[in-house]
């Protein structure tokens, strides 16, 4: 298969043990190196697919199961959630000479804030999706996507064809807490957050 010829190049399938808070036998969420807020996490299939949008059909119920999961302890612990995708746009900080993040991650950040303003005001119009599984037939329609989730769990698709800036979607949630720096995780790596949500997420979960 052409997504696990990948691995071998790529950072995230080296998990980090010391990052993970919750795993299953096909996903693990750890918690992202730059923390923009405490408890920032990442949901990542073990297995190598370029995007969540190609995650095959029998894994999909256990990544809803883990995300909902993601969902429940970030919003009781931290009190709201919002998720996010770049679907093999907007480039993640990845091996040298990478442009694009060719493993699969979503983002769960524990923020209020509504980044579709954000959107629109960079001339990004959405695709509202009806129910999660429709994610699956828009990847399959537009190729290349943003995904985002606001906290009241609708969820939209943008469909992108050109470039646009690394990391944008972390830029939009920086931004959208008045503090777009923290979007460059080289420099804010917030290792202070991830210890103190490592330790509040595991004893959260382990006294439920």
């Amino acid at each position: 298969m052409l997504e696990n010829l990948m691995s071998d190049f790529c950072s995230f399938c080296e998990q980090d043990e010391n990052k993970i808070v919750y795993k299953t036998k096909n996903y693990t969420v750890w918690l992202s190196v730059g923390q923009i807020v405490e408890g920032y996490c990442l949901i990542i299939p073990n297995d190598h697919y370029h995007c969540i949008g190609s995650i095959p059909n029998e894994l999909r119920e256990e990544f809803y199961s883990v995300k909902e999961y993601t969902r429940s302890f970030l919003q009781e612990l931290y009190g709201s959630c919002i998720f996010y995708e770049h679907g093999r746009v907007g480039a993640c900080n990845v091996q040298p000479g990478e442009q694009l993040c060719y493993h699969g991650h979503l983002h769960a950040v524990p923020i209020q804030s509504d980044l579709m303003p954000l959107f629109v005001e960079d001339g990004l119009f959405p695709i509202t999706l009806k129910n999660e599984n429709e994610m699956f037939e828009v990847y399959r329609k537009i190729g290349h996507y943003l995904f985002y989730e606001n906290n009241q769990g609708e969820g939209f698709m943008f469909h992108i064809n050109q470039p646009i800036r690394r990391q944008y979607l972390r830029h939009l949630a920086a931004k959208s807490i008045g503090n777009e720096k923290l979007a460059d995780w080289n420099d804010y790596p917030e290792w202070e957050k991830l210890y103190a949500a490592k330790e509040r997420i595991l004893t959260h979960t382990y006294a439920r």
